[in-house]
């Protein structure tokens, strides 16, 4: 198989990512339409609302246009620990970011309640699988124990990114898969008797409703989402 052939066929995964900046640049369906070699606008509004991938033939105009943009916006980097404090671990990782979650610590003893969040739970999305990141704020022991501290200094550095560390990384997950993963975490928190764990369980419990009302809203079955 040519080279040539093989493009025409292969799907190009950031479709949708890249239809919408096409869009943000004032082309319209119909400019799309016609640069895809097609007459009707129909399948374009299936590219735009994710419903079917292009080939790289039909977008490649675009790919010329605003891949290098494209790219920019789907790359992001993450830093995890090592055991030298002065030392760190780089990520790359490749997606959307479609939402992030933080889970609060909340100090009832204060007046205002004060709160600083802990724990960050991030969801990429990378063609038709999802990425589930999971994050801990920049100097917050393992065991929590050191969380009052926290609080008199919520904020490490001016970079909201920099205050957290990557903890764990789940990947190429199918849209259940991604629910049952984070369910799972949400349930390892409301059955733990850590005093961090306790004080952060309700904002875990916001993460499954929320998480499949995102999917829902895209057009993903999830198996215990009942019709009423």
């Amino acid at each position: 198989m040519t080279e040539q052939k093989e493009k025409s066929q292969k799907k190009y995964r950031y479709t949708k990512q890249l239809i919408r900046l096409a869009i943000e640049n004032g082309y319209t369906n119909k400019d799309i339409a016609k640069k895809a070699g097609f007459s009707s606008e129909g399948q374009v509004s299936k590219w735009r609302n994710g419903k079917a991938l292009a080939t790289e033939r039909q977008v490649q105009f675009f790919i010329n246009e605003f891949g290098h943009l494209l790219k920019r916006k789907m790359e992001h980097l993450f830093y995890s620990q090592t055991e030298n404090p002065y030392e760190f671990i780089y990520h790359k990782i490749e997606g959307e970011i479609l939402l992030t979650h933080t889970l609060n610590y909340r100090d009832s003893r204060s007046k205002p309640i004060g709160k600083v969040g802990v724990c960050k739970f991030a969801i990429l999305n990378l063609g038709s699988v999802f990425h589930l990141l999971e994050q801990k704020k920049v100097g917050l022991d393992d065991d929590g124990s050191n969380v009052d501290k926290l609080l008199k200094n919520k904020k490490i550095s001016n970079n909201e990114q920099a205050n957290w560390y990557l903890v764990k990384t789940h990947k190429n997950l199918s849209p259940q898969e991604l629910v049952d993963t984070i369910d799972s975490i949400v349930n390892t928190f409301c059955h733990s008797e850590n005093k961090l764990a306790r004080n952060i369980r309700n904002d875990a419990l916001y993460l499954k409703y929320i998480i499949r009302q995102f999917l829902l809203k895209n057009g993903y079955a999830i198996n215990d989402i009942v019709d009423l």
